[in-house]
Order: structure tokens, then sequence, then C-alpha cells
């Protein structure tokens, strides 16, 4: 009966000293996230406050699934406590500060929930549109009866001339030139083509 009775005494003695721990155990008040929105890739801060009344263990749940768990005692890993993280991807995600084990530690008492806005980052700058190629001078075309004199043929300003056959005419309207050029014809109406003029500046 005696030691039936010291057993039943240290149960107890034990469950009270454990309530007494429980009492004086750390509590988590509110946690925080700075800055609230952040770009995919970059880090936040988070911060739990609370009250420091003796050791428990601390569990931050990001709400990407990563999870922090690390123990609070008086005087030593006091309130109130910052972690940094990165989030990978765009979303909203809610971070929860609670009790968790840490080894002999039992959970601090508590809980505190905030969110944190994760936003894509910037599409890059486009690049610059490419320059459209110059338009090609359109091929020297002689009216009928004449015929194109090829050494006289500019790539560079498209002027170009064209000589008469035997009883050829020249023809009413001229002929129509490339731009910065103009339709010219001798006096003897032998020749006839498109000239270079000055570009105006």
């Amino acid at each position: 009966m005696e030691v039936t009775k010291k057993i039943t005494l240290g149960f107890a003695a034990a469950a009270l000293l454990g309530l007494a721990g429980a009492a004086h155990a750390g509590k988590i008040g509110a946690v925080k996230v700075e800055p609230a929105s952040i770009v995919a890739g970059s880090q936040a801060k988070i911060t739990v406050d609370g009250e420091d009344e003796g050791i428990c263990g601390l569990r931050v749940e990001y709400g990407n699934g990563d999870v922090d768990v690390t123990k609070m005692a008086k005087d030593k890993d006091n309130f109130p406590r910052s972690f940094m993280h990165t989030y990978n991807q765009p979303g909203t995600y809610t971070v929860i500060a609670k009790g968790g084990r840490d080894g002999s530690a039992l959970g601090c008492s508590g809980e505190a929930k905030t969110t944190i806005a994760v936003t894509a980052p910037p599409p890059p700058p486009m690049a610059p549109a490419a320059a459209a190629p110059a338009a090609a001078m359109p091929a020297p075309a002689c009216p009928d009866g004449f015929v194109l004199n090829k050494s006289s043929v500019s790539k560079r300003t498209g002027a170009f001339t064209c000589g008469a056959k035997k009883g050829a005419q020249l023809p009413a309207g001229g002929i129509a030139c490339p731009p910065n050029t103009a339709y010219y014809t001798n006096t003897a109406g032998t020749l006839l083509g498109c000239k270079a003029m000055p570009v105006k500046k």
C-alpha cells in the first residue's frame, strides 16, 4: 500500500508540474508579412509576435508547403521572431504561426494567420523591330521601238537610257520613272530615259 501511494503521489506531482509548464509556455499573438505583396522569386520577411513565458515550439507554415519549426525560450529566443522566405510561384498564400513540437518542447499556445500576394514578374522588354528592307529599284523598261542601253543603268539611282530603233516614235505620254528620277529625251528623238535628279536636303 505504501509503495502504491508513493507512485500515485509521484504521478500527481508530475501532472501538476506539466500543467504548470503548459500554463507558463509562450503564447503566439500575431504574424506579419513585409511586404504584403512581392514579385515571384523575391523574399518576404515573416515576423511572429507573442508573449515570452517559457520554452515552447513555434511552427510557421508559409502556405506553399514550406515549414519552419523553432524553439522559443524566455530571455533567450524571445518574441518577436523573424524569418526570411522566398516565394517562387505567383499566387496568394496563407501564412500560419502556431504551436509545433520541437524536440522535448511542446508547442506554443495560440495561433495567428495572414496572407501574402505573389505576382508574376514583368515580361522581358521586346526587342526593337527590324527595319524594313529598302524597296528594290524597279527594272528599267523601254517603250516599243526602243532598246535599253545596259551600260546606262544605275542600280543606285534607277536612271537608264533607251535608244530608238529605225522608225521608232517617242511615246506620247512619256514613260514611268523611278523615284528621284525624271523622264527625258534628246532633241532628235533617238534617245529617251530617266535621269537622276538631285535630292532636296
